[in-house]
């Protein structure tokens, strides 16, 4: 079995208590006692800070989101881009969704939620720090399918569509990190769904 890096101890420990109690309510205290570790400074040593340690994580899931997105994109404008917005709406949703053994997959969305309302700025700085920006891209796409739309309706249904999605995932997240319900959550009908109704929230 591949032995966990200390490191890497800290940081599912903080990214799980983050999703489950907010950033600010968590002390580096809880985060170092969760992680195994013995010694206070073991955080300070790796991370230097709770805040550098936030950012770290932020960066670590859009890095997982935004690569796979980056890839689809690609793939799509290689064959002269998406052709409906169905197309851009399932890389935009199902990348969100982070396959892999990772414990943190299963709170990337919950810590971007949370991280919006106590550190947007770091948030900023996670989504902008990767040079494909599939998120913004797939965004300008949903806009060219929209465009039968006055301006000021189209930003406010995208602004809607991410709080519908995002928080329909962290849901999702919860239910299957506490597991309930499994069977609502697990597999790819319930995301099928997502697509599905989010094109209606926008289109309509």
């Amino acid at each position: 079995m591949k032995k966990t890096k200390t490191a890497d101890k800290i940081k599912i420990a903080a990214q799980t208590l983050f999703a489950d109690k907010g950033i600010e309510a968590v002390s580096v205290r809880e985060i170092v006692h969760a992680a195994g570790q013995k010694n206070m400074a073991s955080l300070h040593y790796y991370f230097k800070t709770k805040e550098a340690l936030v950012k770290e994580l932020l960066l670590d899931a859009s890095k997982a989101m935004e690569d796979e997105r980056t890839v689809l994109l690609d793939q799509l404008e290689k064959q002269g881009g998406p052709a409906t917005l169905i197309e851009v709406l399932n890389i935009f949703i199902k990348c969100a969704v982070v396959s892999g053994d990772d414990p943190r997959n299963l709170s990337n969305v919950r810590l971007f939620l949370l991280a919006s309302k106590e550190e947007p700025k770091l948030v900023s700085e996670a989504i902008k720090a990767h040079s494909g920006g599939a998120f913004f891209r797939c965004l300008d796409y949903m806009r060219n399918f929209m465009q039968h739309l006055e301006p000021d309706v189209i930003e406010m249904r995208l602004s809607l569509m991410q709080v519908y999605v995002f928080h329909s995932l962290s849901i999702r997240e919860m239910a299957l990190t506490n597991h309930r319900q499994p069977a609502l959550w697990e597999g790819d009908r319930l995301l099928e769904e997502l697509v599905i109704t989010t094109e209606g929230l926008l289109l309509a």
